[in-house]
Order: C-alpha cells, then sequence, then structure tokens
C-alpha cells in the first residue's frame, strides 16, 4: 500500500509518505488527504518535512486548512508558524475554559432557583438582590465574564 501511495505522489519523499501513513493510522483516504494537502502547500522536500511536522503537532488541535494558512502567512519558515499555532490553540483552549465556566454558572443558578423555591405556594418568590449577589459570585470564582 505504501509503495502505491508513493506512486500516487511521486513528488513527496518517502518518508514523509510513511509519516503521513503512520499519522493516519494506516487509514488510505485519509493519507491521501494528507499527501494532497502537503502537495498544494509545498514546493521543496524541505517545506513537506516542515509542514509535515506541523500537522503531526497540531492536526488533531487544528483544521488543516488553519495549520496551511498559518504556515502561508507566516511565509513558511518554521518557527514562527510554530509559535503562531501555539498561540492560536493557547486562545483556542482558554475559550473552551470560559464556555465550560459559563455553562457551569447557568447550571448552577437554575439549581439555585430550584433549591430556593420553597414548599409554601406565597414564598415562591425568589429575592432579585440575593440572586444577584449568588450569580456575581460564582462568576467572579470562576472567572467568568459576569456582564453577559
Amino acid at each position: 500500500m505504501l509503495a502505491q501511495l508513493q506512486q500516487a505522489f511521486p513528488k513527496i519523499g518517502e518518508e514523509i509518505v510513511l509519516k503521513a501513513w503512520n499519522q493516519c493510522k494506516e487509514n488510505v483516504d485519509k493519507t491521501k488527504d494528507i499527501l494532497t494537502w502537503l502537495t498544494e502547500n509545498t514546493i521543496t522536500l524541505q517545506q513537506q518535512q516542515y509542514l509535515m511536522d506541523l500537522f503531526q503537532s497540531f492536526g488533531t488541535k487544528l483544521e488543516k486548512t488553519t495549520i496551511s494558512q498559518t504556515w502561508k502567512n507566516c511565509n513558511q519558515i518554521l518557527v514562527d508558524t510554530r509559535m503562531k499555532l501555539l498561540e492560536i490553540c493557547a486562545t483556542s483552549n482558554l475559550n473552551e475554559s470560559q464556555e465550560e465556566n459559563e455553562i457551569k454558572i447557568n447550571r448552577e443558578m437554575c439549581l439555585h432557583i430550584l433549591w430556593n423555591i420553597t414548599k409554601h405556594i406565597k414564598y415562591r418568590q425568589i429575592h432579585k438582590q440575593a440572586l444577584y449577589s449568588y450569580l456575581s459570585q460564582k462568576c467572579h470564582t470562576l472567572g467568568a465574564d459576569f456582564e453577559k
């Protein structure tokens, strides 16, 4: 199978085909997709090696289009591209944790409201200021944006 891939992509180095094959867990379609992507975004064997290394490092965290666009924006310089991709990953991780915090706050606020509704019908109003204070405290604890 590797020989067929090598024949289908003669401009790509043998070791890069092997890396792509291993990265894609020996899935032919995924490997062809990666090799096509490498062919479209590189010229020299060294560039193929660099882009494959970037894909191995960031392929599970970022889309190929993000990697290749960053590669082009950084003038195909490996170190600059790697630093920019690390920055993108760090930013996306912060956004995900921020979203998780907001979901957690929503869930806790709903539970707080439900547990604080008393059994007596005439007391089913929730004190607005107490609820506001509780929400403010939760947002501050989890570092979420209170104004949202």
